[in-house]
């Protein structure tokens, strides 16, 4: 019997194959993926839905704007195919779904020029709702950083049967109560596009730089539970410093893991990228504000210079 040569140890490349992919931090697309499971969480609260009543999220998504954040960062990503294909996808999903669960697709705004057919086809299905989600950066940051064809959503979508809903991405909590109604609204088999627009906090933080645009910094209080622990840990590592290899890093992660933002995750303001969803987030003990400018006042620079007279 023939054996197979011996071939020399490759060893992984764990930068480029075992890193898990992720949106950079301040990105508004998981901004709108903690809102779409907090409004599900805040629907079945107000139904007082519990254990099998309970309704479910099944998120379908393209390859790239729409599935990076809710795959690595939520776990609530369960189809990712080709760009353009969530709603398509998602649509097949809900011939198998039960009536306890609720398909939400995403796309970004390139995908969503790959694949018009599966929107019309989601606008015109008389059989279920549609919830279609378009995350709007004006960029095809998968396959290189195109321009992509220009889009009115306004005209486009309701050419294609859709109510348009167009949503600011750092407002989480009003986001939340969106997709609670959105989700009756959903059950009722109305037809919704969301499009959220300027998701990319890192272009846009840029361009307020270009036009003298100063944005603020997060601020925690006292009352921060990893910023008191971090004091304790200042203490032991002084103390006890046998003790510091048995801490966790954090006390709280909330706001790191919800928002997906280093800057907060590591109590660093210099890491902060100014779009100030940390604003309306639900801290438990209410220890975060903001100062400034921010992104959550709107995504548009022309406004802010507006707002903030620059």
């Amino acid at each position: 019997m023939a054996t197979a040569p011996n071939l020399p140890f490759q060893a992984q490349d764990e930068i480029t194959y075992m890193r898990p992919v992720s949106n950079c931090a301040g990105c508004g697309d998981t901004k709108v993926s903690w809102s779409v499971l907090e409004g599900m969480r805040r629907f079945n609260r107000a139904k007082e839905l519990k254990g099998k009543n309970r309704y479910e999220v099944i998120y379908a998504a393209d390859r790239g704007c729409g599935n990076l954040q809710g795959y690595h960062s939520y776990r609530i990503v369960d189809a990712i195919f080709c760009m353009g294909s969530g709603v398509i996808v998602g649509e097949g999903l809900k011939e198998s779904c039960s009536e306890k669960q609720v398909v939400i697709t995403a796309s970004g705004d390139g995908g969503y020029n790959f694949n018009m057919s599966g929107f019309k086809f989601a606008a015109k299905n008389k059989k279920s709702g549609a919830i279609t989600i378009v995350y709007n950066n004006y960029n095809i940051r998968m396959t290189g950083g195109q321009i992509p064809l220009e889009v009115d959503f306004d005209k486009e979508g309701a050419a294609l049967g859709f109510e348009v809903i167009h949503l600011n991405p750092y407002h989480v909590d009003d986001n939340a109560e969106l997709f609670k109604e959105l989700i009756s609204r959903y059950l009722n088999k109305d037809k919704i596009m969301v499009v959220a627009d300027g998701v990319c906090v890192v272009d846009m933080a840029k361009d307020s730089k270009g036009v003298g645009l100063n944005l603020g910094r997060f601020v925690k209080s006292d009352e921060c539970v990893d910023l008191k622990f971090q004091q304790e840990k200042e203490r032991i590592s002084q103390e006890e410093p046998e003790k510091l290899k048995d801490l966790p890093r954090f006390k709280c992660r909330l706001c790191g893991i919800g928002l997906r933002c280093h800057a907060l995750l590591n109590n660093d303001p210099n890491l902060c990228f100014g779009c100030g969803a940390c604003k309306q987030f639900p801290c438990p003990v209410g220890a975060l504000s903001f100062e400034g400018p921010s992104f959550a006042d709107s995504t548009k620079i022309p406004e802010l210079l507006t707002m903030y007279r620059v």
